[in-house]
């Protein structure tokens, strides 16, 4: 992958992670019965959770970093989400790349273009 598209991959990523930790639904228990309560997840809170900084999370967010499998593994347990909500969008990014990339491959034969295999998914 191209150093500009794994920059795009890392903040649409850091982008679901944010709006996970933005949307984070608590349970306040009230007597017998559980409120939800919305409560924004700090980034230190999360950093905590993850033993990294509150930095290091700027970081994922922002895109400048990327996470890694075992880190974003950690923040699917931690915010209770599978791993899809962090990574769906980025099937709907490489569907919408396929279409110019095939143009750019146009001056190959035949041939080569019929050993080149998309995902169709």
């Amino acid at each position: 992958m191209s150093r500009a598209l794994d920059k795009i991959y890392n903040k649409t990523i850091g982008q679901k992670i944010r709006e996970a930790r933005e949307n984070n639904i608590i349970y306040i228990t009230n007597g017998d019965k559980a409120v939800p309560k919305k409560k924004l997840t700090t980034q230190q809170r999360l950093g905590k959770a993850l033993g990294v900084t509150f930095q290091q999370i700027q970081k994922y967010e922002s895109g400048h970093n990327g996470v890694s499998s075992l880190k974003l593994i950690q923040i699917s347990n931690f915010f209770n989400k599978p791993l899809d909500y962090f990574t769906s969008d980025q099937q709907n990014y490489w569907r919408k790349l396929d279409q110019p990339i095939i143009a750019q491959l146009k001056f190959l034969s035949p041939l080569k273009m019929s050993s080149i295999k998309f995902n169709q998914a």
